[in-house]
């Protein structure tokens, strides 16, 4: 028994890292079949980066969707890139697969949909209903957001799912020209199309730093046929996907790749095809997955064989650690900027910098609380990382406000360090409060560990929220010219560095103790959720980049929870299940206790 013990963590991490190594395993191809997942790495242009097809096709099923994958019609699971081939090959297979996600109960009735399971719907099931999609949108658009109630959010959120599909389809329709007026009537209707953010598949000429659109190149090639190679290649690509034609499709495929190589650096076609692995890998969701094992192994530690099941977490959180610092990495050299961009990159940053709180707290203190903090933090940041990349790229190309590198490695990454520590503080609270209240296992010298823990980290939060915000005023001065302009964002920032001095000023002065200190460390929970998604809910200031109609909700939600916990660490120590550990004890009741004198 002692040998397994011994043992246990090291087998737990061993089987961890076969299984994301086999994650890892890119897709391949028979070479009798058709070579989709080298198509997926073939480069176009769309919002403001050059990306593989597979991010193309996976965003765009994810938008429309809320999944990576689909099924067809024998209810197998195929990849994204596959459904994106079916659309823009314009195939049968294209409209009777049932992508689209419609939930609300008016909107279905609005198209003329049945409830299913699933809640997944084909185009052709809807296509006489969307001129009063049409409609219906127009109407929802005209009203403040303040006045939308769920029916409208939905069906804005609907048409743009159709108008997404619809800009696919029509982005890649190979024109027919049988004479000038129907060159003319291409053009009119590709440069209205233009006035949308449509993928570029055709890769400057030589003295030209332009891509184009596919319909543009095709009619290009129609008409001077000696400059249209590329795009008549393409062309022939879709064609033979049409055709189900394996050889024609990857005979095309290798001539079109081979012109690709040509016209784009090396760098930049083998950044394309680790773009293509890193979707395919999804680290931070087996990231996920592994951080949740490491909870259940800290909660079955408070049940027995404690020791070797903490190691074992701490293991188990030390592997997803490599794993997720990795995925960000590969973030940072796919996108070229530093790991903090937007909301998507700052959940996955702070689950991060949580994490390695979280072991640095276990290594220093081993009784299971920095593995529990760690591994929920860990899983719940990335879990928010998933809701938000439901608007599509989660790179894309960064706000002309924003895009100054140095910025951004500066004070957006230390701000949002300081935004980890003060959210690691709040939870090594709750399990404070949790384990207190609901449990007999908090003893006076567990509860001075945990004092210790908080206050440290609370130090730590302090001073990266404070030189965090004094960055984001000199960034300000720099752009803005003014350091201070009362901006939501900024007074959310000032809001935690004088939240986090408070709470030290009341411990130094003994206004309050280590419970008292935990209340407040609950507090700053709120305080950071407002400055980090609270302000963008706002839509005014400089700093509103971030708007998602979902999240006041959510953002209530966790608001009202931590009240809740608040008040339960409040309640009289009486009433907590460890108030048998802090009874002071009679003197007289021992037999060494000296005689009253």
């Amino acid at each position: 028994m002692k040998s397994f013990a011994k043992f246990f963590p090291v087998i737990v991490a061993v089987l961890a890292g076969v299984w994301l190594m086999s994650k890892a395993a890119p897709p391949s191809d028979a070479p009798t079949e058709m070579q989709v997942n080298e198509f997926g790495q073939l480069p176009l242009v769309y919002q403001g980066r050059v990306k593989p097809f597979d991010t193309l096709a996976r965003n765009s099923l994810v938008i429309i969707s809320d999944r990576q994958t689909w099924k067809d019609s024998n209810g197998k699971r195929q990849p994204a890139i596959t459904w994106l081939l079916n659309v823009i090959a314009q195939t049968p297979e294209a409209r009777t697969a049932k992508v689209f996600r419609v939930e609300n109960p008016q909107v279905l009735e609005v198209m003329g949909l049945e409830p299913r399971s699933g809640f997944r719907y084909a185009i052709d099931e809807f296509t006489p209903k969307i001129a009063e999609l049409d409609k219906q949108a127009n109407r929802a658009r005209a009203l403040e957001p303040g006045q939308r109630d769920a029916f409208d959010a939905h069906i804005l959120e609907f048409a743009d799912q159709v108008h997404l599909y619809t800009l696919l389809v029509e982005a890649f329709r190979i024109p027919v020209l049988q004479g000038q007026q129907d060159v003319q009537r291409v053009m009119a209707h590709l440069q209205r199309l233009e006035r949308f953010p449509l993928p570029l598949v055709i890769p400057p000429d030589e003295g030209q730093d332009k891509w184009k659109p596919f319909m543009r190149g095709a009619v290009e090639s129609m008409v001077m046929p000696e400059g249209g190679e590329v795009a008549q290649t393409f062309s022939d690509i879709l064609g033979a996907w049409i055709n189900k034609d394996t050889g024609a499709f990857n005979a095309a495929l290798g001539k079109y790749q081979a012109m690709m190589r040509l016209k784009l650096p090396p760098d930049q076609m083998s950044k394309l095809g680790f773009e293509t692995f890193f979707n395919h890998f999804e680290p931070f969701y087996h990231c996920a997955v592994l951080y949740v094992f490491a909870f259940l192994l800290g909660c079955f530690a408070w049940l027995g064989f404690t020791k070797p099941l903490n190691r074992a977490a701490f293991w188990l959180i030390a592997v997803t650690l490599v794993v997720h610092t990795f995925a960000l990495g590969a973030r940072i050299y796919i996108s070229g900027y530093p790991p903090v961009t937007n909301l998507y990159s700052s959940a996955i940053f702070i689950g991060w910098g949580c994490v390695i709180l979280g072991l640095i707290i276990e290594w220093k203190f081993p009784i299971g609380v920095g593995n529990l903090v760690a591994a929920v933090t860990g899983f719940l940041t990335l879990l928010i990382a998933h809701f938000l990349a439901g608007d599509g790229d989660t790179m894309e190309m960064m706000q002309a406000v924003l895009d100054t590198k140095f910025w951004l490695a500066t004070h957006v990454t230390t701000v949002t360090l300081g935004y980890t520590a003060t959210y690691f503080a709040g939870f090594l609270a709750l399990i404070y409060i949790l384990r207190g209240v609901f449990t007999r296992s908090l003893d006076k010298p567990t509860e001075k560990m945990f004092g210790r823990m908080i206050y440290g980290v609370i130090c730590f939060g302090l001073l990266l929220s404070f030189v965090g915000t004094v960055l984001g005023g000199l960034w300000a001065d720099d752009s803005w010219g003014r350091f201070w302009g009362w901006d939501p964002k900024e007074n959310g920032a000032l809001i935690i560095v004088l939240w986090n001095a408070l709470v030290l000023h009341a411990r130094w002065g003994g206004m309050i103790k280590i419970r008292g200190m935990a209340v407040l460390a609950i507090a700053g929970n709120i305080v950071t959720s407002w400055s980090w998604f609270g302000v963008n809910q706002l839509g005014i200031g400089l700093h509103s980049y971030g708007f998602i109609s979902s999240v006041a909700f959510w953002l209530t939600m966790f608001v009202l929870s931590q009240v809740v916990m608040m008040i339960v660490g409040m309640l009289p120590r009486q009433w907590w299940a460890s108030s048998g550990n802090f009874e002071p004890r009679d003197p007289r009741s021992t037999p060494d206790a000296l005689p009253a004198t």
